[in-house]
């Protein structure tokens, strides 16, 4: 082997030495890019917590969300810590035969369903900012009972008009939060399917849109408390049939079906569905003992929502005697008839108040056996 072809071993002292230059001028290189996709990354998160997050306006202030989970205040499924507490929505849905089949009443979290005029029943639906309902109605106008139970709960209140003490009970309560389709059109809509005044609508969406525009932001309620997977029974009771005499076609009777630890609702004694085909069920179902007072020619109702009175709570296919009690600006709170705390199961819960004693069901004056 010559001179000429002999290979030189590779030093790398001498090769830095002398290229050192090359090599300083590559790591600055190398720093300057991994400089600017960091940064890029963090202004893409920052534009997504900008722009993705339609809610952020009805979330508690905090906006750290930790995995764990917890439950939430509305119907006490497990969430992750930090959307526990988001703005309740209450939209005010009719009842009449007209008007049905109704929407987006199976995807409430809390159903409260009261006599107004002429016998008839009027749902108040409550979602909360994590609900995506396409379409919720028809909605219908307001009344001064449904407004106190809506401010109880912080809740953004969506009506079409309403009496005349409900209007101004709603103008006049501090921070109510009230969408009224009379003043905010662009957040409804009429549907040509449907005749006046069975034919508005509202969604999920346009209600964000629409606490977003005003900037209302969450408060709070006192929740309920419920039951975990640690507490739960596994053990169903025999209480499969629950009715709710208001009358005629507003005649409610609720069936458990102990696959699904639900009660499946029927109404005239059809099973009721909503218009998308979804059946109406609920997890708790509560009957709650009023009074009524009829305020005028047109026979609009006050029903008494605060003090205290007989309840019924049925779940699990059990039935508990409870109490329940409300004092103004709260929520209603349940306990048993010996006074200690009551427990609801995860999931919705429908309440139903009964006012007239001549249709007050048997079963509030029966003796439970169980203790909730």
């Amino acid at each position: 082997m010559t001179n000429a072809t002999k290979k030189t071993p590779f030093n790398l002292e001498t090769f830095l030495k002398r290229s050192w230059p090359i090599v300083l001028a590559g790591a600055v290189l190398v720093l300057l890019i991994a400089g600017v996709i960091f940064s890029l990354v963090l202004r893409g998160k920052t534009r997504n917590a900008q722009t993705g997050q339609e809610n952020s306006l009805l979330s508690p202030t905090s906006t750290t969300i930790d995995m764990n989970v917890v439950p939430r205040h509305l119907d006490g499924i497990p969430v992750p810590n930090g959307m526990e507490a988001l703005m309740p929505v209450a939209v005010m849905i009719e009842n009449s035969p007209d008007a049905r089949p109704l929407s987006g009443v199976s995807a409430a979290r809390v159903v409260v369903e009261a006599p107004v005029e002429g016998g008839i029943t009027r749902f108040m639906v409550v979602y909360d900012a994590s609900s995506t309902v396409e379409q919720i109605g028809p909605v219908r106008s307001a009344r001064p009972y449904y407004v106190d139970l809506a401010d109880a709960l912080n809740a953004v209140y969506v009506h079409v008009g309403g009496s005349a003490e409900a209007l101004q009970k709603a103008t006049s309560l501090p921070g109510f939060r009230n969408l009224d389709e009379f003043f905010n059109g662009g957040f409804f809509w009429r549907s040509a399917k449907r005749a006046a005044p069975h034919n508005v609508y509202t969604r999920s969406e346009l209600i964000t849109k629409a606490v977003q525009k005003k900037e209302w932001e969450a408060g709070e309620f006192t929740p309920w408390r419920f039951l975990s997977e640690a507490t739960t029974s596994t053990e169903r009771g025999n209480v499969t049939s629950v009715n709710v005499p208001y009358g005629g076609t507003f005649n409610v009777a609720w069936t458990y079906d102990e696959d699904t630890n639900r009660y499946i609702r029927r109404q005239a004694g059809i099973i009721q569905k909503d218009a998308d085909g979804t059946v109406v069920s609920s997890t708790n179902v509560l009957i709650l003992r009023s009074e009524e007072q009829v305020l005028d020619d047109y026979g609009r109702l006050k029903i008494r929502t605060t003090g205290s009175g007989k309840s019924v709570l049925f779940r699990s296919g059990k039935r508990f005697d409870v109490t329940w009690r409300r004092t103004a600006g709260e929520w209603f709170t349940f306990e048993s008839v010996e006074g200690g705390e009551i427990f609801f199961e995860p999931g919705q819960t429908w309440i139903s108040i009964v006012t007239s004693a001549a249709l007050l069901p048997a079963t509030l004056d029966a003796a439970s056996s169980t203790n909730p």
